[in-house]
């Protein structure tokens, strides 16, 4: 009997053994991530970490307004008197970027004149690049020369397309209807940007940089 009693006490502490020391095995290891999880690769941490060429982030344009603007005199010495100064018309965008900075912005504008006993409607086309945008507000105008104005008359809507990347970010109208500007075939080279007239040189720091139309060829 007591032969008996010693082997089941002896049988009894190998396998508490066994189990403790399954249990300290089992508390050694790491625990297993589920089937499901996947590390993140590399293209998408660097996705997350916005690697690459800079965004165009958000545009908002503040206003759009036609002015008029008359031909800035330069004094020039020992040069001929000047004529009477003419006047041009203006559609002078204000607009708020807010990407610290922004590779480029490209607008078209439309301006839209009404049929006249002078003139049958037209509407004219101009598209701008602007380069190396730092956060904040600026400028940007087109001109008709004054002959133009004279001949046609005072443009009745304009509108304004901001485009970053192919992609519009921005729009302003001054007409109501939506998309005015898709129904007429836009006519281009006499709606100029600010870098063609005489007012370049004029409050310069308020513009961003013109893009080179022939950049890039």
């Amino acid at each position: 009997m007591m032969s008996c009693a010693r082997s089941r006490v002896a049988k009894w502490s190998v396998c508490c053994a066994l189990l403790l020391g399954s249990a300290a095995v089992a508390l050694a290891l790491p625990p297993r991530l589920p089937s499901t999880a996947a590390a993140p690769s590399s293209s998408s941490s660097m996705s997350a970490m916005g690697g690459g060429a800079v965004s165009a982030g958000g545009v908002k344009i503040r206003s759009l307004k036609p002015v008029k603007e008359t031909t800035p005199a330069f004094e020039i010495k020992h040069g001929p008197s000047l004529p009477v100064a003419k006047t041009w018309w203006c559609a002078r965008t204000e607009f708020e970027t807010d990407a610290e900075w922004t590779d480029e912005l490209e607008f078209t504008t439309y301006v839209y004149v009404e049929k006249s006993a002078k003139h049958p409607e037209v509407m004219y086309r101009n598209t701008v690049t602007y380069v190396n945008l730092a956060k904040g507000r600026h400028l940007s105008d087109v001109f008709l020369h004054p002959d133009t104005l004279s001949r046609v008359g005072v443009p009745k809507f304009v509108a304004v397309i901001v485009k970053a990347g192919g992609r519009v970010v921005a729009s302003e109208s001054s007409a109501s209807t939506a998309n005015w500007w898709d129904r007429f075939s836009p006519v281009d080279g006499v709606l100029l940007h600010r870098g063609q007239t005489p007012f370049a040189v004029i409050d310069f720091d308020s513009y961003p940089c013109i893009k080179p139309s022939s950049a890039g060829r």
